[in-house]
């Protein structure tokens, strides 16, 4: 499991590493103060980026991670199929067909798909507030 985490955190910190070394060589390199005030406002973007990233990492319970992994997962994975179905078929002559979602999952999947949105932009707002 410590594995797993540490891929995963590692995953998410490597992943800001090289546009935050980046912003810091612009800041280091930048003329006028102008130049210099932009690159410290991107360093502070992509730290609390980080920040946010790292801690709905190491969150497995969130609202948010649990709603993104019940309802955001399976529909993306059903409308993948959709599309993997279409470019399949004719390839290889199959007639594979993805079973419709019902319209009430649907429904509920247009409203609560934005409500997670909501969510992390809440959480990061948060987050934001606090420090």
């Amino acid at each position: 499991m410590t594995w797993l985490r540490n891929l995963l955190l590692g995953g998410v910190v490597e992943k800001f590493t090289g546009p935050l070394l980046a912003a810091y060589q612009a800041k280091l390199a930048a003329q006028t103060d102008k130049d210099r005030l932009a690159a410290e406002q991107a360093i502070k973007s992509i730290e609390a980026a980080r920040d946010i990233a790292v801690a709905e990492a190491a969150d497995r319970w969130s609202a948010t991670r649990l709603g993104r992994l019940l309802i955001v997962v399976p529909f993306g994975l059903w409308w993948a199929a959709i599309y993997c179905v279409q470019i399949i078929n004719p390839w290889f002559g199959l007639s594979l067909v993805v079973v419709d979602v019902p319209k009430h999952i649907n429904d509920m999947a247009l409203v609560l798909i934005p409500a997670i949105v909501i969510g992390d932009a809440g959480a990061l707002l948060a987050r934001q507030l606090k420090r």
